[in-house]
């Protein structure tokens, strides 16, 4: 089971999840994002991704809409890998994918009526698919909890390997992998801990991320 650490605001955090065993780890910018997540500055991710191990992914994940924007800042930072989170128009995928040998994931919400369709859409584009939940408008790194039985149909119905997220912690991830056995799991707030002293960035407990990895790499 591949293990992807998403929402990494700091050098520390994406040092010691990848210490812990994590396959890949999420870096949140450009466009919305959550008021509680901090868009790392693109020299800083840049500089830790440096000091990642040869087999170890980083993902630029955006919101960014167009094709252009979005390889800049993955070239900036050197990422091994783009998360297109927004349903952007087919034409910018199809840009992002032959201006880049960078793996590339994109998020499918699970409540969305048009699911089926967009996985068919995005399909010969993509490397992997994430199946995600949204909240209020948001995409990702709401903490709200997924439809598994919606995501176990969707993984069925598509080729290429699928990241589950979408309010994943330690203590449900067995459950969540059990129900829908996906290729990977994906998770960021339900390893997160928030305090006054972190100037309220996120930042991630290391117990969590090492509970959450242990159980995963059982499967």
């Amino acid at each position: 089971m591949k293990v992807k650490i998403c929402g990494i605001s700091n050098e520390i955090d994406a040092l010691t999840a990848v210490k812990l065993g994590a396959d890949a780890i999420g870096f949140v910018m450009g466009g919305k994002v959550l008021p509680v997540e901090v868009e790392p500055y693109a020299q800083a991710v840049r500089e830790t991704i440096k000091k990642f191990p040869e087999g170890v992914d980083s993902f630029l994940v955006t919101h960014l809409l167009n094709a252009e924007d979005i390889l800049a800042l993955a070239n900036y930072i050197q990422s091994t890998g783009i998360q297109i989170s927004e349903d952007i128009d087919i034409e910018e995928v199809k840009k992002v994918r032959n201006n880049t040998t960078r793996k590339i994931i994109k998020t499918v919400v699970t409540t969305d009526e048009k699911a089926v369709e967009k996985l068919k859409l995005y399909e010969p584009y993509c490397d992997f698919f994430l199946l995600d939940s949204r909240d209020s408008g948001y995409t990702g790194g709401t903490g709200k909890e997924n439809n598994w039985k919606m995501c176990r149909e969707l993984i069925k119905l598509t080729s290429k390997p699928v990241f589950i997220a979408g309010g994943l912690n330690p203590e449900n991830v067995k459950s969540a992998i059990e129900e829908t056995t996906p290729y990977g799991v994906d998770v960021s707030t339900g390893i997160s801990c928030y305090s006054e002293s972190y100037l309220k960035k996120d930042r991630k407990d290391a117990n969590k991320i090492e509970k959450f990895i242990k159980i995963s790499k059982e499967y």
